[in-house]
């Protein structure tokens, strides 16, 4: 598997880039984060080539939004299967679901076709009011970065890359697209590694720095959007953590070894609100 695969940008299926198809088992953005918020060995768990036990699991809060890319930026509605039910509780649902995934396809309920086609039109009405005008007719969807530092090999997708390679957009959904909540998602989510990484990998192919900027589009009527990028600060921020991230998955590769959790024993300490409430109990009963 993978092989044949060199550096560079390449277009594959998206479960060929799942599955791994560098030459090596190789790091992504999603497992980088696993290394650095759980544990290397959840990101040996959760690598197809790595762990032999792996096992993909779908879920279905995922597939409105993994519709809805395919229809904004690959403008393919043939990877969609619509399922004329009111929910999925019933087992004819149910088959029909799990039949489009074994399909390759997103199974989504026939009441949110028509909202993905909303979503769509109202984020290309958004993005041409603002100066990435046209940035859907200039680049290409799902670009798969593969690249190597050192002795491990790397790779990302991207979900849009301009054709001159100088923008990166990546779109995300969610249920609240205003500017001052999807900041405050931006780190709480990991966004800005992604943004470091899939910047890292370009430029690790040779390539200019490019702007990353995050696409946020609201699942709800009126599927409002807002544009989003990183300050250089939480870059910084951002670039040293998938630093950290790439150092760890490189001793782990070396050494075949793979750790949990810490075996030293852990002290919970009180929280700065549990302290303010503690100090404003006892202040109270000394009014008493």
């Amino acid at each position: 598997m993978g092989a044949g695969m060199k550096p560079g940008i390449h277009e594959i299926k998206a479960t060929e880039y799942h599955a791994d198809p560098a030459p090596e088992p190789s790091l992504s953005n999603s497992l980088a984060k696993i290394l650095l918020n759980k544990s290397p060995l959840h990101a040996w768990c959760a690598h197809p080539r790595l762990n032999p036990d792996y096992k993909h699991f779908d879920d279905d809060k995922f597939d409105i939004g993994t519709a809805a890319h395919a229809m904004l930026l690959e403008g393919d509605n043939t990877k969609i299967c619509v399922v004329d039910a009111p929910d999925w509780r019933t087992k004819a649902a149910q088959t029909a679901r799990d039949e489009a995934r074994s399909n390759g396809l997103t199974p989504i309920l026939a009441k949110h076709d028509t909202a993905i086609k909303r979503m769509v039109t109202a984020a290309k009405t958004f993005i041409d009011t603002t100066e990435f005008e046209g940035i859907f007719q200039n680049g290409k969807p799902e670009q798969v970065l593969l690249w190597q530092e050192d002795d491990i090999w790397l790779r990302s997708m991207l979900d849009w890359l301009t054709t001159d390679r100088t923008v990166i957009l990546d779109y995300k959904t969610t249920e609240d697209a205003s500017p001052e909540v999807f900041s405050r998602q931006i780190a709480r989510m990991g966004y800005d590694m992604q943004a470091a990484f899939y910047t890292r990998g370009l430029m690790a192919l040779g390539l200019p720095e490019p702007r990353f900027i995050f696409l946020a589009q609201e699942t709800s009527y009126p599927h409002a959007c807002s544009l989003h990028t990183l300050t250089p600060a939480l870059m910084e921020i951002a670039n040293a953590k998938v630093q950290a991230a790439v150092d760890l998955w490189t001793d782990c590769i070396a050494s075949g070894k793979w750790p949990a959790y810490t075996s030293r024993l852990c002290w919970a300490e009180p929280a700065a609100w549990q302290i303010a409430e503690m100090e404003r109990m006892m202040a109270e009963q000394e009014n008493l």
